[in-house]
């Protein structure tokens, strides 16, 4: 009888140690999340779960219409859910830049040996009989009659 309490008593204290080290915080952690989630306003910048920085023009229900892209006026709406963090992101607009020029290859250059990475093998794999004299030439010498 003292086995079984001892063997619930642990199971019991296992359990204690299970939700307090892996479900308690993992709850504080929703509750974060979900409190985060109900304090988002208009004009609040945001940080979607797909990594995209916005911010908040519109709230419908458990919907946000959230103004992506630096020109604005792009408006999507995205789940409440799909929110993960207010963020403001550090976006500066860049002066556009023209492409670099791309530089040919000199017309006069000589193809030099040395500098090609392909190096050749003097393996002779491709002959099956092992015969190097053959290489490629039926007609041999100890065929005839």
């Amino acid at each position: 009888m003292s086995q079984i309490l001892f063997t619930a008593g642990y199971m019991i204290f296992l359990f204690g140690v299970m939700w307090f080290f892996l479900i308690r915080p993992q709850k504080k952690r929703e509750q974060q999340t979900r409190d985060m989630q109900n304090s988002i306003k208009v004009g609040t910048n945001v940080l979607t779960t797909s990594g995209i920085y916005g911010k908040v023009v519109d709230i419908i229900n458990d919907l946000f219409i959230v103004e992506i892209g630096l020109n604005k006026g792009i408006r999507v709406p995205i789940k409440k859910i799909a929110i993960v963090g207010v963020e403001v992101p550090e976006l500066t607009v860049r002066k556009s830049v023209p492409a670099p020029a791309i530089a040919s290859e000199p017309e006069d250059e000589e193809y030099d040996e040395d500098d090609d990475e392909y190096e050749e093998d003097d393996d002779d794999s491709y002959d099956d009989d092992g015969d190097d004299s053959n290489h490629g030439n039926n007609n041999s010498s100890s065929n005839s009659n």
